[in-house]
């Protein structure tokens, strides 16, 4: 199949449709090729933080974070760590899970298997180096991942988490826009996926929107609360066991 018919087969197919074909893929090709999605944990959610750090948003996260009890997990570019490691370091001291987004936001679909682990091999040790921890787990760029970027991510030591709902937060919105659409999804054991800052989009178009990324992690906890659910790293929230999906996107 060409991956100009993918549209249009999605379309034909419909929510329904696709529903079903999701969960013929995911009982056949996840036990084998699985990515993280959830965890199997009750009135547990994981809060993940993409692209940073930053240092103008990092800092009021962690306070946020800290004041509401939570605690996340962040998938940090190497570059930006390299340029702020006081920040990486003030991530770690506050109990948070550190965990690699790559060097840059480039995705890796288009390398070689060969090329791909040295890439994510190298990306890891140089974010060792600054945390001082071990870094377990991966989430691939825009979630871009084909399998064989999955296999070079387990050769490289690397287990890939994606999300299984977001607040689009890379969309100028509303605050309270940006929470209910991060609740249509997000139910106990899930992942939720959120930016410390924003990277262009896939084709290069900057991205700048206008959210208080630290008010809306407050605002985001709160309701956590009311609805009787905990914000966990996401190895907390798979220590039970996690829910895997197969994810492959170009």
């Amino acid at each position: 199949m060409t991956r100009l018919a993918m549209p249009d087969l999605r379309a034909r197919l419909g929510p329904r449709g696709r529903a079903l074909a999701r969960r013929l893929a995911d009982s056949t090709l996840a036990p084998v090729l699985g990515s993280i999605r959830a965890g199997k944990a009750p009135g547990r959610v994981a809060l993940t933080f993409d692209d940073g750090p930053d240092p103008t948003t990092t800092l009021p996260i962690l306070q946020a974070l800290r004041a509401g009890g939570a605690v996340a997990t962040y998938f940090l570019l190497v570059n930006q760590a390299e340029r702020h490691p006081e920040l990486v370091r003030d991530i770690r001291d506050g109990g948070h899970e550190i965990a690699l987004h790559g060097f840059d936001h480039t995705p890796l679909t288009s390398l070689s298997y060969p090329a791909a682990v040295r890439t994510l091999r190298n990306a890891r040790q140089r974010l060792e180096d600054i945390v001082r921890l071990p870094v377990t787990y991966y989430r691939p760029p825009y979630g871009k991942q084909t399998p064989v970027s999955w296999l070079a991510a387990r050769r490289a030591g690397l287990r890939v988490v994606v999300w299984s709902a977001d607040a689009a937060d890379w969309e100028d919105r509303q605050l309270g826009e940006h929470v209910d659409h991060a609740f249509r999804r997000l139910r106990e054991g899930g992942i939720l996926l959120l930016h410390e800052r924003v990277e262009p989009g896939p084709d290069g178009s900057p991205v700048n929107p206008s959210v208080d990324r630290a008010a809306l992690t407050r605002a985001l906890l709160d309701e956590l609360i009311a609805r009787g659910l905990s914000a966990v790293t996401v190895s907390k929230l798979t220590e039970s066991g996690a829910v895997r999906t197969a994810w492959f996107r170009r």
